[in-house]
């Protein structure tokens, strides 16, 4: 058998395959009881992050559609939509109206169709990450499993400390001590209470995206200092080192909880994202599992080398499919050449609308059959170890790694 049969024989096998996604930013349902439209779904997706938008007349969107169809944020983006509503591609400036037309109306006509798009794509579990209410699981705790933004308390140095998103834990939640000990542990109490309801399966931080991922100093004195102060009172170090405090104690706490705790690495502020500066988490805390999200994309060889030497590192190959395809192929084959298990590898879809969590599955598949085909190609895998290694990557490293995101019977 060769390459090409033995992708093709994957791909079979694959698709009949349940699935566990360690990431999502799902919307509400409020969010699809408005017209959805094609060109709201792009906003809603990573193609909206490609700076150009499709206009309104044929002219525009083909220039829109000879800007972004070669990117792979398009093109699963597509193949996601296409799938979902049953339609033949590709998208066109012609046919643009009527494939939006069909989009509308098969959403005003099920109000639950953002649901059951996930239930046919393959999703038996979804860990959700909803940064505007964190630990929430849109009403649906059959799908969604939440994990907790830990990152939010690291803005509560003041009431006025809150982050992008106007979020701040002294109003948002009801912080009305004086000291920074009694700030901890109402946030201990908080996230406690919630791991206790069975609301957080797992901690996230994406920092990446506000700031440099340099957690290392651990610096209580700085973080009395900084305490009670408002923004404008603090330079970013100052700010910055409160932050640290904070992430620190939420290290403790995972470990304390037996919480996996998810970080953004790679990308966000390129500057300052490389995976290499969480060295000194990793190792401060070996009792804490870290995954480590998207791969450090584009320093895959980083993830690679920590998953290699640190037995509470995750390699996470969440959203990498969708960023770069043949990124993704080469990320997981290293993964599996070095981790120290092959049962650490995770993948979320990482999406806000079911239509590209459609599209980044099907990448993600497509991606495992074409990793594995080619290992049993080389000589690195044996036929009969393909499927097991397979189902492990679709669902069940994921309800390894995040026992308490799996639902029991």
């Amino acid at each position: 058998m060769n390459n090409l049969d033995n992708f093709d024989s994957l791909t079979r096998d694959i698709l009949g395959m349940p699935v566990f996604s360690d990431h999502e930013h799902h919307l509400p349902d409020e969010h699809f009881r408005q017209p959805v439209t094609l060109t709201s779904l792009l906003a809603q997706s990573y193609v909206g992050w490609l700076g150009y938008t499709p206009g309104n007349t044929p002219e525009s969107r083909a220039d829109y559609l000879d800007h972004v169809r070669h990117n792979t944020y398009y093109v699963w983006f597509e193949r996601g939509l296409l799938a979902a509503h049953g339609l033949d591609g590709p998208i066109t400036a012609d046919n643009w109206d009527a494939v939006s037309d069909t989009v509308t109306r098969a959403h005003a006509a099920n109000p639950n169709l953002h649901l059951d798009l996930l239930r046919r794509a393959g999703y038996e579990r979804l860990i959700l990450d909803t940064y505007w209410n964190p630990g929430d699981d849109d009403g649906h705790p059959d799908l969604f499993a939440p994990t907790f933004r830990m990152d939010k308390f690291m803005y509560g140095h003041h009431a006025d400390g809150a982050d992008k998103d106007g979020f701040n834990p002294w109003t948002s939640y009801g912080f009305t001590g004086k000291t920074l000990d009694e700030y901890l542990e109402f946030m201990r109490a908080y996230i406690r209470q919630r791991h206790d309801a069975g609301r957080v399966v797992a901690f996230k931080n994406a920092e990446a995206y506000r700031r440099p991922i340099t957690y290392a100093e651990d610096n209580r004195a700085a973080a009395l200092e900084a305490f009670g102060k408002a923004r404008a009172e603090l330079s970013q170090a100052q700010w910055m080192l409160f932050g640290n405090y904070i992430f620190h104690r939420c290290c403790e706490l995972a470990a304390e909880l037996d919480l996996p705790f998810q970080l953004h690495s790679g990308l966000a502020q390129i500057g300052g994202s490389d995976p290499s500066h969480l060295i000194p988490i990793v190792e401060k805390y070996p009792r804490t599992r870290f995954v480590l999200f998207h791969a450090g994309y584009p320093w895959i060889h980083t993830i690679a080398g920590l998953a290699h030497n640190y037995t509470n590192v995750c390699p996470s190959m969440t959203w990498v499919p969708t960023i770069s395809s043949t990124a993704a192929v080469r990320a997981l084959n290293e993964f599996l050449d070095v981790a120290q298990s092959a049962r650490t590898i995770t993948w979320g879809s990482d999406c806000w609308v079911s239509e590209e969590s459609v599209g980044a599955v099907m990448a993600w598949r497509w991606v495992v059959a074409r990793t594995l085909a080619y290992r049993i190609d080389m000589g690195l895998l044996r036929i009969r170890e393909a499927g097991t290694l397979a189902e492990g990557l679709m669902f069940a490293n994921n309800r390894h790694v995040y026992p308490k995101a799996v639902v029991t019977a």
